[in-house]
């Protein structure tokens, strides 16, 4: 599916049209893009790179040919490079003054090394420009910094360009008098569509259409699919609406229509599941169109050797593919009606053949092609097997794989990788190369975190950066990316293992690092750097620093949206997670800081889930963060309808994947649990809790110091949703073994101490429950004076918690008969909560109603009933609303504010009898 040089003759049918190297339409709509690379050429550098990056038909092809036809004129010597004929291509221009050479599906190229070490090895005079196109960037591209000599004693500049799907229309770049239309508004596409329909029309002979414009809303449009949206329109003759979401399927459909009779006089069937689709679909996944290669596609069609004349061969030639989109969508389609097919593809692959298919699949698993089902996966499964991997020699080619092959590309692709890693790290092993073994070092440690193996991980992680950091003494510059990278990898292990303190050190070492490298490297540094800022951060908040946490995530941010900016296939993903680290603000009590972040990653991953389903996980995950905002926010109704559908997501992956998914299973269960335990669905909540810490018990069991404080959590969780129902031995018995699991984690951890003071100051109420005030007494006190020392150091994350812990004790003190020291405790909590209800009315209200209901009846205790009068209205006012929306949840606790309202009445009006 790669595209070939000009000179071969493919592509006979009115899809052809869509190639842009056709030039049907004129070139439009990029006129900023284009005046920045006719700049980039004519800079002063000797030497630069640029890696041109957009999904599929966004015009990437098209831009560098109309680049290439201007600088021509001017006398830049412009080469095409095939695949294969980089060094070939690089020697053809040695003297040439100004030169531009252009490397289409750049990602894919096993040459690209080694001609920019041959660029690297000679003074170039003149100007040198490499325009390296690709659908996404990412390792593959980062690897060349340090991969390639060309950067061993020069630093050459090096830019990104990504291009947008909608391009610039604005009228002084889109109007073109070929096209015969003006295009006067950004959003004038039905005056651009009649004039690319027109140019197809003449082209075909046929009468240009009045287009019925309809596009799925929301929907990117790209360039080629509005140009196919036009064709379709040609073909169709107008008669049905077009909806370019799928219109490159309509002309693909008109394609295979018009095969019939050329292939049955070549002796192939024609139509669905014929020998002829069948044989095209092959021989575009397999990449050959030599003869040979041909032959070999008609054999896996199940072609007669006999039938496989000259004419067949011809005819598949002929019918190849010119626009890569199409070939993917044709293949993905045919494959995905036949596992026959597949199988006599992928069968006894060469080397060579194995590449080719991993290409195709790559490229697929970025644009994702509708089909009936999604055959990447299973591709690139059975490519990979093929590999060989026993030699030292195969240890090239399999890191070019694990290099260029996305984690997205399937549910099958992630376990392939990590197979594929424990072999490479094998074969790298047994080599002397010491930066092959430092890679493949750095890469399995990832790979064992994954797998729950994070010690082992660790002791690799930390030889790998051994390796790197004494590659880096010979040559600095050249060796820090890698040593970023390694050690971002490093401080990934130390935090699975727990070991915060050590992970934040080579995280902020990598802050360093980035800081010092050369002008003009921010592309190989400022993707280890976003990523080890957003490390930090995650490192920082386990360590309780919140206030740096929070700087080093928006720092990240920064790095991120710019980087997304120009390859936002390979970071927008990297975009979402940072803003779901912002959950941290929530549990710091600034939810509604939060909130803005949170929702913002949903709408990104709900975006990415559109194109590639593999991001469900993640979606599933920023909708639990968003719920859990939206319930400290007291916005209740919109946090339940968030988190049912997280809860609903992660049954869904639990389904393909029980094991991999249990802690994010057990977290959404726990996020609904206590939402429904909190508005007074206990008998939903219960199903719920148990469930997740059944889940979690598990999980503490395999993996304690990742786990335990999970588990602590659904321990507490069950314990207060039991008390909501009365079974109060129960409670005590949870909250006791969530204490005995927090005071552990908070001897070696800070941040623990907040879930420690919770379980203290739960414990307390459990056994007031039970008529043990005695024993509720000493750790409701111990609660409070620990989350004293924490809002002394965070008031506003320890705030509400805080004044829970008064109010309990207030409570406790009242419940022993000692009103008196009930008092003052209960007046702390009355003034926090006030407070707090002016920040956030509708999470706090319904405490202040409780504290302040309690505040009454101690008053009343002491004799100041006409003091507790007011406050007893107050609650009962307060109680009445919150009743009105919600009786279930409100009108029992409504009852016992009149009750205590009743009673101070009754004493004011008799106060002998109240005594």
């Amino acid at each position: 599916m790669s595209r070939l040089g000009p000179d071969e003759t493919r592509g006979t049918g009115p899809a052809a049209l869509l190639a842009p190297e056709h030039g049907v339409v004129p070139f439009t709509g990029r006129g900023r893009e284009l005046a920045e690379l006719r700049s980039w050429a004519r800079s002063r550098e000797p030497v630069a790179l640029r890696l041109l990056s957009g999904l599929g038909g966004v015009g990437k092809t098209r831009l560098a040919l109309e680049l290439g036809r201007r600088l021509r004129r001017t006398g830049w010597t412009v080469v095409h490079v095939p695949v294969g004929q980089e060094a070939a291509a690089l020697s053809r221009v040695v003297g040439a003054r100004r030169v531009l050479l252009v490397l289409d599906t750049a990602g894919c190229r096993p040459g690209l090394t080694a001609m920019l070490d041959a660029i690297g090895a000679g003074p170039w005079r003149g100007r040198l420009r490499i325009l390296c196109i690709a659908r996404t960037g990412g390792q593959w591209w980062r690897r060349e910094r340090w991969t390639s000599t060309l950067w061993a004693e020069q630093t050459p500049p090096v830019t990104h360009m990504a291009l947008d799907p909608a391009p610039d229309r604005a009228p002084d770049v889109t109007f073109d008098s070929a096209l015969g239309v003006a295009v006067e508004r950004p959003d004038d596409v039905p005056a651009l569509l009649d004039g690319v329909a027109a140019r197809f029309a003449r082209k075909l002979g046929k009468p240009v259409p009045r287009i019925r414009f309809e596009p799925t809303p929301g929907l990117r449009l790209r360039a080629l699919d509005l140009h196919a949206t036009a064709l379709a329109a040609v073909l169709d003759g107008g008669r049905e609406a077009v909806d370019p979401a799928t219109a490159l399927g309509v002309v693909l459909d008109h394609e295979r229509g018009g095969w019939v009779r050329s292939a049955t006089a070549a002796g192939l069937v024609a139509g669905a599941g014929g020998t002829a689709e069948a044989a095209l679909a092959a021989a575009t996944l397999l990449g050959d169109s030599s003869d040979d290669g041909l032959r070999a596609a008609l054999r896996c069609a199940g072609v007669d050797p006999g039938r496989q004349t000259p004419e067949a061969v011809g005819w598949l030639r002929a019918h190849l593919f010119r626009v890569p989109r199409l070939a993917e969508l044709f293949v993905a389609r045919v494959l995905a009606e036949s596992d026959e097919l597949i199988d006599a593809c992928t069968s006894d692959l060469e080397q060579g053949q194995a590449c080719k298919v991993l290409e195709a699949a790559t490229r697929m698993s970025l644009d994702r092609p509708a089909a009936k089902r999604d055959v990447t996966g299973e591709l690139i499964a059975v490519a990979v097997s093929a590999l060989p991997d026993q030699q030292p020699k195969d240890l090239a080619c399999l890191m070019r794989v694990a290099r260029r092959l996305p984690r997205s590309a399937g549910p099958l692709a992630a376990p392939v990788l990590d197979r594929l890693t424990h072999r490479i790290a094998d074969l790298a092993r047994a080599g002397d190369d010491d930066a092959v073994r430092a890679e493949a070092l750095a890469d399995l440690g990832l790979v064992l975190v994954a797998e729950g193996d994070a010690d082992a991980a660790v002791v690799l992680l930390r030889e790998a950066v051994g390796l790197w950091r004494r590659l880096a003494l010979t040559d600095e510059d050249r060796y820090r990316p890698p040593l970023c990278s390694a050690l971002n990898n490093l401080g990934t292990g130390y935090w699975a293992v727990g070991r915060h303190d050590d992970a934040l050190a080579v995280q902020e070492e990598v802050v360093a690092l980035c800081g010092g490298f050369p002008q003009g490297d921010a592309p190989w540094a400022d993707a280890e750097h976003a990523r080890a800022l957003q490390n930090a951060g995650v490192s920082l908040t386990e360590l309780g620093r919140t206030g740096e946490s929070e700087a080093a995530q928006r720092a990240s941010l920064d790095i991120y949206r710019r980087l997304a900016e120009g390859d936002p296939v390979q970071y927008e993903p990297h975009v979402a997670a940072v803003l779901g680290n912002f959950e941290a603000l929530t549990e710091s009590g600034r939810p509604e800081e939060a909130l803005p972040a949170n929702a913002e990653a949903v709408a990104i991953r709900r975006r990415l889930v559109e194109a590639r389903p593999e991001h469900l996980g993640e979606l599933a995950w920023s909708l639990g963060q968003l719920g859990t905002t939206l319930e400290a926010l007291g916005r209740s109704e919109e946090a339940e309808s968030v988190l049912v559908e997280s809860l609903g997501l992660q049954r869904r992956l639990a389904k393909v994947n029980e094991q991999g998914t249990r802690p994010e299973l057990a977290s959404a269960l726990s996020a609904l649990g206590a939402l429904y335990s909190t508005t007074g669905r206990a008998d939903e909540s219960l199903r719920l809790e148990r469930e997740a810490l059944k889940i979690r018990r598990v999980l503490a069991g395999e993996h304690p110091d990742r786990y335990m404080h999970y588990l602590a959590h659904s321990l507490s969780n069950l314990g207060v949703t039991y008390a909501r129902r009365g079974r109060y031995d129960d409670a005590v018995l949870l909250e006791e073994e969530a204490l005995a699991i927090r005071r552990g984690l908070a001897s070696q951890n800070v941040r623990s101490l907040k879930f420690l003071a919770q379980s203290l100051s739960n414990l307390g109420v459990r056994y007031a429950d039970l008529g043990r005030f005695e024993e509720a007494l000493c750790p409701t006190q111990e609660a409070v004076d620990m989350l004293r020392g924490l809002v002394r150091d965070q008031p506003e994350k320890y705030r509400s918690g805080l004044a829970e812990a008064l109010a309990n004790l207030g409570a406790t003190m009242l419940d022993l008969d000692r009103p008196n020291e009930a008092l003052r405790p209960m007046r702390e909590a009355v003034a926090m909560r006030r407070q707090l209800v002016l920040e956030n009315p509708d999470k706090h209200r319904p405490e202040l109603a409780l504290v302040v209901s309690n505040l009454a009846s101690a008053l009343s205790a002491v004799g100041e009933n006409f003091a507790a009068l007011g406050l007893a209205h107050e609650a009962v006012d307060i109680r009445r609303r919150l009743a009105a929306d919600l009786p279930e949840r409100y009108g029992s606790e409504l009852e016992r504010s009149r009750a205590v309202l009743a009673r101070i009445e009754a004493a004011i009006e008799d106060p002998a009898a109240a005594r």
